[in-house]
């Protein structure tokens, strides 16, 4: 694929649509152009990189792109990194991919019971059933209360001058 000479940068650089190849998109964009294109072309067999769902190659292709793809060493760190969580004892399951030979089709295996590294349980006496019975925040009470000038909304006219001659003995007699 021959990219301008105009288009170098990060920011300006052009992939090649995996559906139409006369098409060039910039990398912020491909997600959204990914979405509108593969409704012009509903019979492709394109699949999606379980690492990168911008990464859309042909199904026969998938195991190879599987092997060399350049995030899967990102989702790789990501999965094998140990969590540092204060508060949580349990166990998680992962789903990952997994390739058992050269020959075999991509499988999916799941591990079970993974424990968190560097987790531990934290005890508290603090229980919310102790704490006082406190009524519950009412904003009309507090409004009628306090003063606050109100603004009749959606009201007809009658009932706007009967709100504001209502309002006006309201704030006098809070005064």
């Amino acid at each position: 694929m021959n990219v301008p000479i105009s288009a170098v940068g990060s920011e300006t650089e052009l992939l090649q649509c995996p559906y139409e190849v006369s098409h060039l998109i910039m990398r912020k964009r491909m997600q959204v152009h990914l979405i509108r294109c593969r409704k012009s072309h509903p019979k492709a067999e394109v699949v999606t990189c379980p690492f990168n769902v911008t990464h859309r190659v042909n199904k026969v292709e998938l195991e190879w792109h599987l092997s060399t793809c350049f995030e899967r060493k990102t989702f790789e760190s990501f999965r094998n990194r140990p969590a540092a969580v204060v508060g949580l004892s349990s166990s998680i399951d992962r789903t990952f991919c997994v390739n058992n030979d050269t020959n075999s089709s991509v499988s999916f295996d799941t591990a079970n019971d993974v424990t968190i590294v560097g987790a531990e349980f934290v005890e508290s006496s603090e229980t919310w059933d102790d704490d006082p019975e406190v009524p519950s925040y009412n904003p009309l009470e507090y409004i009628t209360k306090s003063d606050v000038l109100r603004i009749p909304v959606g009201l007809s006219p009658s009932e706007r001058s009967a709100f504001r001659l209502a309002e006006r003995k309201r704030l006098q007699s809070l005064k």
